[in-house]
């Protein structure tokens, strides 16, 4: 992740700041790092969810 990506803003409830700043802080990683993984996480989950429900078809 660069400071060139694009940015843009994000208004989540204090209770849900403070989860991921306590994630965070645990995983020693910026706030933002810390919901970059794991948006990326969910949509890999979502992914293989969707690949999973295909091969049982």
């Amino acid at each position: 992740m660069s400071r060139t990506d694009p940015q843009f803003k994000l208004r989540v409830p204090p209770e849900l700041r403070a989860k991921i700043e306590q994630s965070a802080f645990a995983s020693r990683r910026s706030m933002n790092s810390e919901v970059v993984i794991r948006l990326e996480a969910s949509y890999a989950q979502e992914k293989a969810a969707k690949e999973g429900t295909h091969e049982q078809a």
